[in-house]
């Protein structure tokens, strides 16, 4: 099963993102997984994000076949009632994921595959104004 959501840097640092499970709006990104959201989007892009700046997080629970589609993999360290901690492998850094996870994907998994996509507005705009399609960046 896969997820795709598009995270969305808050002024008070967290994320938050919407989707149409349960008709979710602006569920947080929190509790240190904000952290390592900011070191993958620095790896991506060599900035610091600042708010307003989205980053696409695609998870999974079937490892892909070819390691290039996928950034980073969670693995699970510890669960209960209130969520899940999972261990980012690529960051060796601690996320939190709130119960909202279990309900998408029907249980909690052992392990997660993330694939990580910073959408260039203005070069998107660009390319739809010019017609330049091989200057976007490949997901």
């Amino acid at each position: 099963m896969e997820l795709t959501v598009l995270a969305i840097k808050r002024e008070d640092d967290l994320y938050h993102f919407n989707h149409p499970h349960n008709d979710t709006v602006e569920e947080l990104l929190c509790n240190g997984t904000e952290k390592v959201i900011d070191t993958h989007y620095y790896f991506i892009t060599a900035k610091n994000p600042i708010p307003g700046d989205e980053i696409e997080i695609t998870l999974t629970t079937e490892k892909p076949e070819n390691e290039d589609d996928y950034d980073t993999y969670l693995t699970l360290q510890e669960t209960d009632d209130e969520g899940s901690t999972y261990l980012d492998e690529v960051v060796c850094d601690k996320v939190w994921l709130c119960p909202w996870l279990q309900g998408f994907f029907g249980e909690v998994p052992d392990e997660i595959y993330i694939k990580l996509y910073v959408p260039n507005k203005g070069l998107e705009t660009f390319v739809k104004a010019t017609g330049m399609k091989h200057m976007l960046n490949k997901k």
